[in-house]
C-alpha cells in the first residue's frame, strides 16, 4: 500500500458547511442548480422529481398559500438551514411571517413537509431523525403512493414521540401554525 492510499484510508472525510457550498457555487465548482442537500457536512444528491411528486407538492403549496394570508410564509423547494452542516431542501416549509427568512431554522420553522413517492423509507427514518435533532416541531411526510400523511410531533430529547399515519380523508392541522391544515381528499386525486 502506498503512502497516498494509507493517507486516504485513515483520513476523515471533509465536512462542508453551507458557506462552503455557497462559495463552491459562486466559483462555478458546483452548479447552482445542482440537486444536492447538505447532510452532516456531506453533499447528498437528490433524486429527480417525477411529475406526480411535483404535482402533489404544488397542490399542497396552493392549499397552504390560500390559508396563509399575511401571517404565514410558505416556501417551496428551497434550502432550510438547520445548522452550519445541515441544509436540506424540503418540498415545503412554513413559518411565522413576522420572522426574517434569514433567521429561520429548525427551532422556529413552523412546519416541514416532504412529499414521498420513491423516498418514503428515507423520509421516515433519516430525514425524520435529523429534523427532530434540529428541533423541527411539526414534520409531515405525504405518501403519494398510499395517499396518506405521516405526522411527526411531540418532540422530546431530539426524538419525535408522536408519529401517526392519517388517511386522505383526515384533516391535519399544524400544531405550530394552526392556520395551516391539509386534507388530501380536498386536493385533486393523488394516484
Amino acid at each position: 500500500m502506498n503512502a497516498l492510499a494509507r493517507a486516504l484510508e485513515t483520513s476523515e472525510p471533509h465536512r462542508f458547511t453551507l458557506e462552503d457550498v455557497l462559495r463552491m457555487q459562486d466559483a462555478g465548482i458546483l452548479d447552482a442548480d445542482a440537486r444536492v442537500e447538505l447532510i452532516d457536512g456531506g453533499l447528498v444528491e437528490m433524486a429527480s422529481e417525477g411529475a406526480e411528486h411535483t404535482r402533489v407538492k404544488m397542490q399542497i403549496a396552493k392549499a397552504f398559500l390560500a390559508q396563509a394570508g399575511q401571517a404565514i410564509e410558505v416556501i417551496v423547494a428551497s434550502t432550510l438551514r438547520l445548522s452550519a452542516t445541515y441544509a436540506p431542501d424540503p418540498d415545503l416549509y412554513a413559518y411565522d411571517a413576522r420572522l426574517p427568512l434569514n433567521t429561520i431554522g429548525g427551532r422556529n420553522v413552523g412546519l416541514v413537509v416532504e412529499i414521498a413517492q420513491s423516498t418514503m423509507a428515507k423520509d421516515l427514518s433519516v430525514k425524520a431523525e435529523f429534523y427532530a435533532e434540529h428541533g423541527v416541531r411539526d414534520y409531515w411526510v405525504v405518501d403519494v403512493n398510499s395517499a396518506e400523511i405521516v405526522v411527526h410531533r411531540s418532540l422530546s430529547g431530539g426524538v419525535y414521540r408522536d408519529v401517526v399515519r392519517y388517511s386522505a380523508r383526515d384533516t391535519i392541522t399544524s400544531v405550530v401554525l394552526p392556520g395551516l391544515s391539509l386534507c388530501l381528499a380536498d386536493l385533486p386525486p393523488i394516484r
